[in-house]
Formats: structure tokens, C-alpha cells, sequence
């Protein structure tokens, strides 16, 4: 069997809407027992929490628009909030997991309107030592927390670190064309793709697998 490198996993959040998705993943990477970089935004909760404002969410490139400081401050909290609840779920299975934001040490800045990559090295040293990272898409801003793009994200993560970009997909990928695979969100995928250079697919069960060979790379 091929060796198990770390992945970079992007989670849809159509995922983890269903309330049974985060105990199967934890199981899942509990038998995998090899680093992973799970990466998530506010999804469903930041949806809520904006309705809870009063306002009508809408979602711009994987991002909840928000007006004023009041929402952009529910949406971190509604991120945050999911992302310890990973966490806790991926522990409790005995999984090694820390908790992490795009604004930790530099990681991730955007400079120009694009997502860039700073210091990834102790996120790498930390996934090649076994420990799965539950990263949530924030970063700072002049001083604020605000929500980037998760699919973007993973796949500027996934070229800086040489590590393959993960997209999970609801049955089996019978052909290798990213239009014909079962995926939950096209287009986030292909923001994923772009930023990765490439993009492997199949269902969460293979995080398990004795060789991530298994995952089936998509043709963009």
C-alpha cells in the first residue's frame, strides 16, 4: 500500500448540516491514524446567525455577506463555535486534534483581494507528526475577524504545503470528470481545484483507507 501522507480536507457545508457527518468523520479519521487538515467555514451557523439579525443571508464565493460589524461578529462566532465542536467530537473518538484559525501565526492573509499563504511551517510539522488540524476560515483584517472562502482556502493550503487537496462527495467518483463526480457544491470545488492546481475526490469512508491512491483525481 502507498504510505498515508497528510491530506488537506475540504468540509461542504452541506456536510456538516447533517448532524450524523462529524461523529462519522471522527470515527473515520480515528482508524486512519495519520495527520489531517480538515478546513471549514461558518456554513449553516453563520447562515442562522445572520437570520437571527434580521437579515437575509446570501453567500458570495463561499462567503455570508454581512452588513456592519454586528454580523461580520456572528459570523465569527458561528465559525468558531463549529470549529470547537469538531474539535471536541474528533477528541472525544481519540483523535490527536488542534484547534485552528487562518489568522493563527501568520497562516493565511488576504493581500489584493487574493488568499495568500505566510508561515505554514509549524502547521506542517505539527501534520506530519500524525496530529489532525481543524482549521476555520478566518482572518484578520485591520483588526477584525472576518470569513474567507474555505474551498479557497484548502486549495492555497493544499499547493503551499505539497499536500492533496480533498473533496468529500456523496457516493463513489465512477469518472474522473469533475462535472460527472456526486459533489454537493460545484463550484466551491473548483475554487478548491484552482487554488490547489488539482483535486482528489471520493466518500468520507476512504479517509480510512489503507492508501489514499483510493481518492479519485478530478479533471477540471
Amino acid at each position: 500500500h502507498a504510505p498515508r501522507m497528510p491530506l488537506v480536507v475540504y468540509l461542504d457545508p452541506y456536510f456538516l448540516g447533517d448532524p450524523l457527518f462529524v461523529p462519522g468523520l471522527a470515527r473515520d479519521l480515528a482508524a486512519r491514524g495519520s495527520g489531517v487538515l480538515l478546513v471549514h467555514g461558518s456554513g449553516e451557523r453563520g447562515e442562522r446567525a445572520l437570520e437571527a439579525l434580521g437579515d437575509v443571508p446570501t453567500s458570495d464565493g463561499g462567503v455570508w455577506r454581512t452588513r456592519g460589524l454586528e454580523g461580520e461578529q456572528a459570523v465569527e462566532r458561528a465559525a468558531r463555535e463549529l470549529n470547537r465542536e469538531i474539535h471536541h467530537e474528533l477528541n472525544e473518538a481519540g483523535v490527536a486534534t488542534i484547534r485552528v484559525a487562518g489568522s493563527d501565526r501568520g497562516l493565511l492573509r488576504p493581500v489584493g483581494g487574493a488568499l495568500e499563504v505566510g508561515n505554514a511551517a509549524w502547521l506542517s510539522q505539527s501534520l506530519a507528526q500524525g496530529v489532525t488540524a481543524v482549521l476555520v476560515s478566518l482572518v484578520r483584517v485591520g483588526g477584525r475577524a472576518l470569513e474567507v472562502d474555505p474551498a479557497t482556502a484548502a486549495g492555497r493550503l493544499s499547493a503551499a504545503l505539497g499536500l492533496e487537496a480533498v473533496a468529500l462527495t456523496t457516493g463513489p467518483v465512477e469518472e474522473t470528470a469533475l462535472e460527472a463526480a456526486p459533489l454537493p457544491d460545484r463550484d466551491a470545488v473548483r475554487r478548491l481545484a484552482k487554488g490547489a492546481g488539482y483535486v482528489a475526490a471520493g466518500p468520507r469512508v476512504l479517509l480510512r483507507s489503507a492508501s489514499d491512491t483510493e481518492f479519485t483525481r478530478l479533471a477540471p
